[in-house]
Parts: C-alpha cells; sequence; structure tokens
C-alpha cells in the first residue's frame, strides 16, 4: 500500500490530467475533415467540404430535344401524306439511328458525352452511349453525361451508326436493347442494323403495309453555340423537316422511299429556332 502522502500527490494531479484529455479531444475534433466532391464540373461540388472524396462526384448531363416537322406543322404517323402523283398513303411507323454527336469550340477542340466499355469478343469496345432510336413518337433525349463546360461553337452527329456493334453480348443487361437483334432497326433479312425503318401504307382501303429499310449514313455539322454551364445539365435543340426526305415519293414505287430520302436528307436537320 502506498503511503498516504503519495496518494495525496496523485490526486493533485488530476485536474491536470483532465484538461489534457479535454484539449486533446478538441484538437481531434477541429482536425476532423469531411469528404464531398471538389470537381467544378459535378453537379454535387460543394464548396464547403475539406477533402475530395473517391469516386463521389456525379455529373450533369447532355440532353437532345428533337422537334419533328412537315414543313411549318408538326409531324404526326396519323398524316395523311401525298406523293408526286398526289397519291394518297401514311408512315405508320418511322425509326433511325441519330449517334456519335460531338460539338467543338471555336478552337477546334471537340466534346463528347462519357465513354462505356464493353465486352466485345475478346477485346473491348469503347463507345459514346449517345446512340438514339429516333421516334417519331418521342421529342425528349437523353446522350449521356459531360465532365466540361466548353463554349460550342458547331454540333456534330451522324444519321447511321458508324461502328459495327454485332459483336457485343445481347445477353448482357449493359448492352443496350437497340443495339441488339431486339431493335426494331434489326433487319432479319440482312442480319444487321439498318440506319432507318420505315413502315408504308400505300392504299388506305386495305390494312396492308410495307417495310423499308435504309443503310445509308451521312455525318451533319451544324453551326450551334451553345454556352455551358458547369454542373449543370445542358440540351441540345434540333429540328427535323420529314417533308424534304419524302418529296420525291412514288408510292408505286418502293425504291423511291429510299431514293428520295437519300438525296434530300442533307439540310433536312438544322438547330432548333
Amino acid at each position: 500500500m502506498l503511503p498516504i502522502s503519495k496518494v495525496k500527490d496523485n490526486n493533485q494531479h488530476l485536474p491536470y490530467i483532465f484538461y489534457l484529455l479535454f484539449i486533446l479531444c478538441v484538437g481531434l475534433g477541429c482536425n476532423t475533415r469531411i469528404d464531398g466532391c471538389l470537381d467544378l464540373y459535378a453537379s454535387n461540388f460543394d464548396f464547403e467540404v475539406d477533402r475530395a472524396c473517391d469516386d463521389c462526384c456525379t455529373y450533369p448531363k447532355m440532353n437532345l430535344s428533337l422537334s419533328q416537322k412537315w414543313n411549318e406543322r408538326n409531324y404526326s404517323n396519323l398524316d395523311t401524306l401525298y406523293d408526286i402523283h398526289a397519291k394518297p398513303y401514311k408512315i405508320n411507323d418511322l425509326k433511325y439511328f441519330l449517334s456519335s454527336w460531338a460539338w467543338q469550340d471555336s478552337d477546334g477542340i471537340t466534346y463528347t458525352v462519357d465513354s462505356v466499355h464493353a465486352d466485345c469478343l475478346s477485346s473491348i469496345l469503347s463507345y459514346t452511349p449517345d446512340i438514339l432510336t429516333a421516334d417519331t413518337r418521342q421529342f425528349s433525349y437523353v446522350l449521356g453525361t459531360i465532365r466540361l463546360a466548353p463554349l460550342s461553337d458547331s454540333l456534330k452527329m451522324t444519321f447511321g451508326l458508324v461502328e459495327d456493334f454485332s459483336c457485343l453480348d445481347e445477353n448482357d443487361a449493359s448492352t443496350p436493347q437497340n443495339l441488339t437483334k431486339q431493335s426494331p432497326l434489326w433487319n432479319q433479312k440482312t442480319s444487321m442494323l439498318e440506319t432507318l425503318r420505315l413502315v408504308i401504307q400505300r392504299d388506305l382501303d386495305t390494312v396492308t403495309y410495307d417495310t423499308v429499310f435504309l443503310t445509308t449514313k451521312l455525318e451533319f455539322c451544324l453551326p450551334y453555340e451553345l454556352s455551358f454551364r458547369k454542373g449543370f445539365d445542358e440540351q441540345f435543340a434540333v429540328t427535323v423537316n420529314y417533308s424534304l426526305w419524302f418529296q420525291d415519293v412514288d408510292i408505286s414505287d418502293l425504291s423511291s422511299f429510299q431514293t428520295s430520302i437519300k438525296a434530300h436528307l442533307p439540310g433536312s436537320i438544322t438547330p432548333t429556332n
């Protein structure tokens, strides 16, 4: 047993020990850092955090507003149309690929949405997930996420596909359905994805339809000024005028649909006013 005087001495130091522990706890509390996203271009950027987190940033989306016209009026599959001989017909379904969206600034630097990677047989295929199956009933599309905020000077897109996606595994959940045999643009006769599929009713008195596929690919480049905002979703607004596509159609000749579309695609897609 310790002498009584020694015990008293230890008790006298207790207040100092508690004080040191208090200072240590306060110091540790002041040094606690908050993790968060410190990327100015991210949609969840937080200037109040102290330290950058790992893979926690989320990025804004680039969207497309597709206005579909027949000259000055909105286009509908219910419309009765007329060929070069003033004979009536209807387009019951029209779908096509728009892909490879890219934009340039005044210095000619090209920007795109984020890429994805997929197993493609024995290799890895990298592509942007901005391959849209445009439908006359749909007007808004998501192209993908963006990480930079440039000043756009021009917009590029492709009517059709620029890559062969037949190597993708259609049973893989990450494979977009519009790039598989389930796509409405899959042509069973050719066993390939086509650029456009057109379903036509040439005789309005009978429920008989003809299907036309088109393999033509065409790149569009449009002057398009857009000032991106850091961390915010953005949108391109584009108009397609179908009256130009079908202005030389002769419904007695199915091949005239392909010929007319090929001839009049240039100039039919423009920035929306």
